[in-house]
């Protein structure tokens, strides 16, 4: 986490976004913006802990590059993975946006699939 927080710190999106991990369950993910939020609980079966490992991993690897690209300022979006499929959600600016946000997940070294769930108002 504390990775995601110096990406978001300099990307800017800390200051527009809360940013909240459960750490008795690291298998949640919330995110919330004023009035907007956005909670992510799944169940994931690992074989070791590596390949838990190496989900983490592609998570920190998407939502720095979303925050580097800046698509998700100021916006509450979830990033969660399971085995190496990329799940996106809450709420963007627009389906443009949307669309963006998947495509620089899915261009992340490693990601072998990337379920959209973004929506925008």
């Amino acid at each position: 986490m504390p990775a995601l927080a110096l990406a978001l710190l300099v990307g800017g999106g800390l200051l527009a976004v809360n940013v909240r991990a459960d750490p008795a369950n690291s298998d949640s993910n919330s995110v919330s913006r004023e009035h907007d939020s956005v909670n992510v609980k799944a169940e994931h079966h690992y074989n070791s802990p590596a390949e838990r490992a190496n989900d983490d991993l592609l998570i920190t690897e998407v939502k720095s590059a979303l925050v580097r690209d800046g698509v998700t300022d100021g916006y509450p979006v979830a990033v969660d993975c399971d085995h190496g499929k990329i799940m996106l959600s809450g709420v963007v600016k627009s389906a443009r946006d949307a669309k963006h946000a998947g495509d620089i997940a899915a261009a992340a070294q490693g990601v072998t699939g990337v379920n959209d769930q973004l929506t925008w108002p």
